[in-house]
């Protein structure tokens, strides 16, 4: 049997949350959820996963934070920003200079997260 794909995402907004993890499930992924940057951090440390949806907008630390405390964890890791509001412009240029693979406005129709996770995991 192959060795299922995980995903960590990492939204405050409980029904984006819920819904792309469903819709993810039902793919065949297994999908870790965080609900801020800390949260993602500490989920990326211990599953692992392929890649990361990350919210740029979240409480107690933000996608931007937990992007960086990420990244010097493990620099290979692969991660998509997501968003429903404007870009710091110099952290999201700095973010793209570390590897920052996508940025992806909100509302995201499923196929676009799907055809981004096939495109990079």
């Amino acid at each position: 049997m192959p060795e299922k794909k995980i995903i960590l995402i990492a939204d405050d907004d409980l029904d984006v949350l819920e819904s792309t993890q469903y819709m993810l499930l039902e793919e065949g992924y297994d999908v870790i959820t965080a609900n801020n940057g800390e949260e993602a951090i500490n989920a990326y440390k211990i599953h692992n996963p392929g890649i990361v949806l990350l919210d740029i907008r979240m409480p107690i630390m933000d996608g931007y934070g937990a992007f960086f405390s990420i990244k010097k964890y493990d620099p290979d890791a692969k991660i998509v920003f997501i968003t429903a509001f404007s870009v710091d412009s110099q952290k999201a240029e700095k973010a793209k200079e570390m590897g920052l693979l996508d940025l992806l406005q909100k509302p995201i129709e499923f196929e676009k997260i799907i055809e981004i996770i096939q495109k990079y995991y």
